[in-house]
């Protein structure tokens, strides 16, 4: 009988062991996974069925961004600036400009607002470019959401009707909780205003953009001190538009910077406009270059030469760590927000 009991503690052990291995195993290999790159994993999908690829996709992007959230695996550009970071009405490095062959008919239009600055194209209907400030001190109480209306400062503004039926959100550029939370109840009725809003497709901007915009608000300025975040729309020359005469984006980019303790750090996102609710923002990440030559236009010019090459060039791997309390969070909402959504190839 002692023998039996030991016989089966012994198996039981031996199980648990090969368990904690093989999940172990299943982790790294998942991991490793997520890392490979895009065209590799690609063709890995196609030789899979749906059902299995994104249950891949799901899980290797899921065990990469534990890892990095706790900064155990990834890097960030990050480099040494002793000096005062150059910020004007709220836009970090200089106005972005468009290169002469990009510029946009009829011009910009800039909109000076409560906590954020706004370049409007009347031709488009919607902004270019938004820039604003997330301060790392404490935070107001959200508001209730006012209604949308059209900005009788802006040329060509929409009208909220404009929007109706069309299947498109009405997608911030400047976000509702950061500037509600950041800067106050008038500041959040200005980000109403319809020279905010792009049009952007639910899947995104329920999804892996208010996911982004949940980790600048509330989780990295604790970590890394104030944010300062240029927000804007790509349009091509094959750009479509809503009835109103609404440009439709064919995607949308975040340029997220911090500077604290003499160390200064860029990440970059571009995220097309049929990006999922399930995608993963970190599959998202760009180097500031890339996305100048994707939208033609030079970002943070007013940085030093070199410390400017230096962080543009460089691709981050990973979104910035956050900390433990951050971390908290986040796997928090990875584990019970993330719905299961296969991202098509050419997202």
């Amino acid at each position: 009988m002692n023998m039996n009991v030991r016989s089966r503690k012994l198996i039981t052990k031996r199980l648990r062991r090969a368990f904690f291995y093989t999940t172990l195993t299943m982790f790294v290999a998942l991991n490793w996974f997520a890392r490979l790159p895009q065209d590799r994993q690609q063709k890995t999908y196609s030789h899979l069925p749906q059902y299995l690829a994104y249950k891949l996709y799901y899980f290797s992007n899921l065990s990469a961004s534990m890892t990095d959230f706790l900064g155990i695996t990834g890097h960030d550009s990050v480099v040494d600036y002793q000096g005062t970071l150059p910020v004007r009405n709220l836009v970090v490095g200089g106005y972005p400009k468009p290169e002469a062959h990009r510029r946009v008919a009829g011009g910009a239009q800039y909109l000076m607002r409560v906590g954020f600055t706004v370049c409007y194209s009347p031709e488009l209907r919607h902004p270019l470019w938004v820039a604003n400030h997330v301060p790392a001190g404490g935070r107001l109480p959200e508001s209730p959401r006012p209604p949308f209306k059209r900005d009788p400062e802006a040329l060509n503004s929409p009208a909220p009707g404009d929007y109706a039926k069309t299947g498109y959100d009405r997608g911030h550029m400047a976000p509702n909780r950061a500037i509600s939370t950041c800067h106050g109840a008038e500041a959040q009725k200005q980000s109403f205003l319809l020279s905010n809003i792009c049009p952007q497709k639910p899947g995104l901007n329920r999804g892996p953009w208010r996911k982004i915009e949940h980790l600048i608000t509330d989780v990295w300025p604790s970590k890394y001190g104030d944010l300062w975040v240029i927000t804007g729309a790509y349009n091509s020359s094959e750009s479509k538009r809503l009835p109103s005469g609404i440009a439709i984006p064919d995607g949308f980019y975040k340029i997220i910077v911090a500077h604290k303790n003499n160390k200064l750090r860029v990440l970059a996102l571009y995220m097309p406009q049929e990006s999922g609710y399930g995608v993963f923002p970190r599959t998202k990440i760009i180097s500031v270059d890339e996305l100048e030559i994707l939208t033609g236009v030079d970002f943070l010019a007013d940085l030093p030469d070199e410390i400017e090459s230096q962080l543009e060039a460089e691709k981050p791997t990973r979104l910035w760590p956050a900390g433990w309390r951050g971390n908290i969070k986040l796997l928090i909402s990875l584990f019970t927000d993330h719905r299961l959504s296969w991202p098509k190839r050419h997202q």
